[in-house]
């Protein structure tokens, strides 16, 4: 497994080396980039720390004013208080143990300089948030940028090698994606693409073995 650039995270939800119907073992490189730690294998992130925030206590003194009540102590006030307005989840689930639909590897040259089949790359595109009790986070409180790339697609540049792909909202594979002209793009580059917007997500240079 390969290590590229710094950031933001979770645990995936299914291990590049799994091994299911029809699908053989497959290495992925770990990316790590933009606002998420990737956790590999299942292993849980720590969410952020909430805390009281200090405030001044109410005061003792004759004459002091009293300490205000909190609208959510007043059922009435509380009923006139509009509730937090639902998360636009973009037809987004949890997906379980699916990490995507396998394709074909490509052969690059490992740390070793041994050629090795490389099948895609491990990142926030293809892993479920984690609370920080080690359980999954509801989908209405993932991240933004996971929710608004729903689908994505992992192609190497020089070749066009689609190595997997991933639908959020069908957990499935990406069906029917057409592979947009890479050819703007630096070869020899893996990339995690918006299967929708064609955007780059991500990027991962590579060697590329030539038969």
């Amino acid at each position: 497994m390969h290590d590229a650039t710094p950031g933001d995270g979770m645990p995936t939800e299914g291990s590049g080396d799994d091994v299911g119907p029809g699908r053989g073992p497959r290495t992925r490189a770990l990316l790590v980039g933009g606002a998420l730690v990737v956790a590999v294998l299942g292993v849980g992130i720590a969410a952020a720390l909430t805390g009281r925030a200090a405030g001044t206590e109410p005061s003792d003194a004759v004459g002091g004013a009293p300490a205000a009540e909190a609208p959510a102590d007043d059922p009435a006030l509380a009923a006139e208080t509009p509730g937090q307005a639902p998360v636009e989840t973009n037809g987004v689930q949890a997906c379980g143990g699916f990490a995507g639909s396998a394709g074909t590897p490509i052969q690059v040259r490992g740390d070793d300089g041994e050629p090795e089949a490389l099948g895609g790359l491990e990142g926030w595109w293809n892993s479920t948030p984690a609370s920080g009790s080690g359980g999954w986070l509801d989908v209405e409180r993932w991240p933004r940028q996971v929710l608004d790339h729903p689908a994505t697609v992992t192609v190497e540049t020089t070749t066009g090698t689609v190595l997997e792909s991933f639908d959020r909202r069908t957990c499935t594979g990406v069906e029917g994606w057409t592979a947009p002209d890479l050819s703007a793009l630096p070869p020899s580059t893996v990339v995690v693409l918006d299967a929708e917007t064609g955007e780059v997500l991500a990027e991962h240079p590579v060697d590329l073995v030539t038969p």
